[in-house]
């Protein structure tokens, strides 16, 4: 059975809701900048890319999020990432 970690985001029309990604395809996780955190996947040729754009990085950060997301529940189906207080996700991009 697949595990997913779920991300809300706050984005307008279909960019916002929750954001299903496959705990099972992610090989790495990186705060990219102070507002942008890219999940790395496996797949395709040199695999794919999520890119989540969000408020002012703080301490946690949303890759530390990420990261808990992905080891808090092992044996579950889907973990929520708690955002940090006062961060909301306002974009998620899979190229």
């Amino acid at each position: 059975m697949a595990k997913f970690i779920s991300i809300p985001s706050s984005g307008s029309g279909i960019a916002g809701g929750d954001i299903l990604v496959g705990a099972d395809l992610i090989t790495g996780v990186v705060q990219a900048s102070s507002t942008t955190v890219v999940i790395y996947l496996a797949g395709g040729a040199g695999g794919d890319v999520c890119t989540i754009t969000h408020g002012t990085v703080s301490i946690p950060s949303v890759r530390d999020a990420v990261n808990y997301a992905l080891t808090a529940n092992p044996g579950g189906v889907k973990a929520k990432v708690k955002l940090p207080s006062g961060i909301e996700v306002s974009g998620v991009v899979f190229a």
